[in-house]
């Protein structure tokens, strides 16, 4: 009889949690973040960040402390970090901290400034930075997420809520306690969902995706990261309808790793559509690698599997004995901005940038941004690890896949 890791997880967690209100179960997501920290022998935190540039003089670091507290109030998930009970992973939420959750930041070159903070943000005291760097051309507002929470869809409500908080006294909260109640409820129907998704149907799927994947070329063994290096590029949508940009990036990126031998699957990001309003209830990988049928057909049957977790699809690799090992070369993320804008505080609008300088947690990462008829694409890669001709090769495909759908430019 098959048992899911889910479930054995569970039992597991059972043994330990004794009542305990601030210890939660890790979803299937968060438990994958958790293992690869745990293999880094830094310990380092795998960073979501969200940049906003307003003009010089602007923002209140009273205003935003007031709204970063009711944001934390109100998301238990950002206060909480990983931990282990009795040898078994977990989720710790902490205390709303008692000193100032916004660090404002002076230095000559704020952008590095930015990114050393973020970089060096320790594992253990939560998982929400709120960072400010001032000088005379700008006021460049950082919040950084912790991955093993967050991911992408919830960073834009935070956002949202932070945005909300600064204009007003922010929205009506709930006790700590039912707050910490919402998010536990929120994460057993992830779980039970997770379960019910490690069947034999669903394994039998993933299978079949992971059966003749590479072993994983970048990035196998543990290694210091090296500089970032990135490539822009911008698509111009045709039409005025909606174009949904995710099929062709998803078959972009397939193309271009199939083009390099032994690389590892694509993998993407999916918010879950059931957990919206609760941030830390995501999932965070899916995998694509169809041997047959085009990416950009065949990613719908994924979809009916979605739940299924990421370790049991390792699990399933495993018993098939592919090559595959559960290594990523390619993480692809959309980021969709035409639900939401930049924000406007005091009737002045920000603007979304994103400062050079980052540490890439992947061996190569394609971050897409869909705002109205744009897509602005940028390819990550870690220089120390991945061949800069590797990177320009994923870069040409992605260009080439847009060739029919768009003006492109560099």
């Amino acid at each position: 009889m098959h048992r899911s890791i889910t479930r054995t997880y569970l039992k597991h967690y059972a043994n330990v949690h004794n009542g305990a209100d601030e210890l939660m179960p890790l979803t299937g997501a968060q438990r994958r973040f958790h293992h690869a920290r745990s293999t880094d022998p830094h310990d380092r935190a795998q960073i979501l960040p969200v940049f906003l540039e307003f003009p010089p003089g602007l923002l209140s670091t009273q205003r935003l402390e007031q709204a970063a507290r009711s944001v934390l109030l109100r998301h238990p998930a950002l206060r909480g970090a990983a931990d282990t009970a009795g040898g078994v992973p977990v989720l710790r939420i902490d205390p709303l901290p008692e000193g100032p959750i916004v660090r404002e930041i002076t230095a000559p070159d704020t952008d590095r400034a930015l990114w050393a903070a973020l970089d060096h943000w320790p594992a253990g005291p939560g998982s929400f930075r709120v960072l400010l760097a001032r000088d005379e051309r700008r006021d460049l507002l950082a919040i950084g997420f912790d991955h093993l929470v967050c991911d992408g869809e919830s960073t834009g409500l935070v956002l949202d809520e932070l945005m909300s908080g600064y204009h007003s006294a922010g929205p009506e909260q709930d006790s700590v306690e039912a707050a910490l109640r919402r998010y536990r409820e929120a994460v057993e129907q992830q779980l039970a969902r997770e379960h019910e998704a490690s069947g034999p149907q669903a394994l039998e799927h993933w299978t079949s995706r992971v059966r003749d994947a590479g072993p994983g070329l970048w990035g196998t063994e543990p290694h210091e990261p090296g500089p970032s290096a990135s490539a822009r590029q911008r698509v111009a949508l045709p039409g005025t309808a909606p174009h949904r940009p995710f099929p062709v990036l998803l078959e972009a990126c397939h193309t271009a790793l199939a083009r390099i031998p032994g690389t590892a699957p694509v993998a993407y990001t999916w918010g879950g559509q059931d957990g919206a309003g609760v941030v830390g209830c995501f999932i965070n990988t899916v995998l694509a690698n169809p041997q047959h049928d085009g990416v950009r057909e065949s990613w719908w049957e994924d979809l009916e599997f979605v739940d299924t977790p990421f370790d049991e699809v390792v699990r399933a690799a495993r018993a098939c004995q592919a090559p595959w090992t559960g290594h990523l070369d390619l993480v692809l993320t959309l980021i969709d901005r035409t639900r939401r804008p930049a924000p406007v505080l005091d009737g002045v609008p920000g603007r979304f940038t994103y400062p050079p300088g980052n540490r890439t947690q992947e061996p190569v990462i394609v971050t897409a941004v869909h705002d109205q008829g744009e897509l602005s694409l940028r390819i990550d890669h870690d220089s120390a690890i991945v061949p800069g001709a590797a990177a320009t090769t994923i870069a040409d495909v992605l260009a080439e896949s847009f060739a029919d759908t768009g003006q492109f430019a560099r």
